[in-house]
């Protein structure tokens, strides 16, 4: 049996190892910071001007405005606010998702369905929604988009500018009635590179831990000034998120953050050709993830025989961690499974799925050794 450091981690898509530098920077924070943002003395208008700071730094990362910025407990948080904003609207109507999004919001558009709200749900063959079937979904009561950009299951990348057009040609069309667009772009954020603000979306949602930083601690981009607070409490973040703010969280996102774009494109190309590796030895294996338009940090197989479970655990057993679904979900492989189908992918491959993914971390040997472990697998299980 395999010793816990022998352990090689390909679950990065549910969490990645917080970075000594993030680490540091939180630590720095909570030790040298000990004032409420909110408090009127000095210690609190320091901890209020560090905390600005952060938000001004992060949106000119993002190249957007600082007051776009609400700092939330993660992405789940940041997709909830949103859609809780429909609940407060006294006409419903209709809301258009894509089949593949996260449980976050794919889970939140059942209760507004309970509300009374009508939801679409879109099709993406392959992992990509086609504009076709967005422009034959929308309607005069279409109130919210939400397209995420980054798949977590296979990785796609969604062309969510063109898909935003779309809509926006719709609303012309339609005496200029405003239709919100959402990402979750959780899984896009210091992996791949984008301009938030050439998307055009009205908001997306982000989460630190998927780049490196802490748990519990996110971001949400918005410029809907009709967008209503997930609770209720405090004015804090502008009036949109309640409570004192995790201000050594943030810090610690913020660190993450400037690390990762300033190694963005060679941690890209790293990853990259990993991804290209696994590509190339494991080709006797059905792939899910698509060739192009794909981030590398995410590639989806299937074996054609063994469920996911099975072949999820035989990996364990051997050291080596990937995921059978979303980790966000008690039924995560179930909904992975969902996911898949809407790719129009077969009952079995989504059935056998297994996810690997790969951070900046990720090294050759540990690559060339999951490749080993799963070459043996499929040979003894053929």
């Amino acid at each position: 049996m395999w010793a816990m450091h022998e352990i090689r981690y390909f679950d990065n898509a549910a969490t990645t190892a917080i970075s000594e530098s993030s680490l540091g920077a939180y630590t720095k924070v909570v030790q040298h910071y000990r004032g409420n943002p909110s408090s009127l003395h000095r210690e609190g208008r320091e901890a209020k001007a560090l905390l600005e700071e952060i938000r001004q730094d992060i949106a000119s990362q993002l190249g957007v405005g600082a007051e776009t910025l609400t700092f939330t407990g993660g992405a789940t948080e940041a997709n909830a606010i949103i859609l809780n904003s429909l609940i407060w609207k006294e006409r419903k109507g209709q809301v258009i998702l894509s089949g593949i999004e996260h449980p976050s919001v794919s889970e939140y558009a059942r209760l507004l369905k309970q509300l009374g709200w009508k939801i679409v749900i879109l099709p993406a063959p392959k992992g990509f929604v086609q504009k076709e079937d967005l422009l034959k979904a929308l309607t005069a009561d279409t109130r919210l988009v939400s397209v995420m950009l980054v798949n977590n299951v296979v990785g796609s990348v969604q062309d969510i500018a063109t898909l935003v057009e779309v809509v926006r040609s719709f609303e012309k069309e339609h005496n200029n009635r405003k239709i919100h667009f959402h990402t979750d772009a959780t899984q896009a954020l210091g992996k791949i590179g984008f301009d938030l603000r050439s998307l055009g979306v009205d908001s997306a949602s982000f989460s630190a831990h998927k780049l490196h930083g802490p748990r519990g601690v996110g971001l949400l981009y918005n410029t809907n000034a009709g967008i209503e607070s997930l609770s209720r409490g405090g004015d804090q973040e502008k009036g949109l998120r309640a409570g004192t703010e995790n201000l050594g969280g943030i810090a610690a996102m913020h660190q993450a953050i400037k690390d990762a774009y300033l190694h963005l494109q060679s941690n890209y190309d790293q990853v990259m050709s990993l991804n290209a590796y696994l590509r190339e030895h494991l080709a006797f294996l059905p792939i899910l993830s698509p060739q192009k338009d794909c981030s590398p940090y995410i590639l989806n197989v299937a074996h054609p025989s063994l469920p996911s479970e099975v072949f999820t655990r035989m990996l364990f057993d051997q050291g080596f961690c990937v995921s059978s679904g979303s980790a966000c979900s008690n039924n995560a492989k179930q909904k992975s499974q969902g996911v898949l189908s809407s790719m129009l992918f077969s009952p079995q491959l989504a059935k056998n799925s297994i996810r690997i993914s790969l951070s900046k971390e990720t090294t050759l040997l540990e690559v060339q050794a999951l490749v080993g472990a799963i070459t043996q697998l499929y040979r003894e299980n053929a």
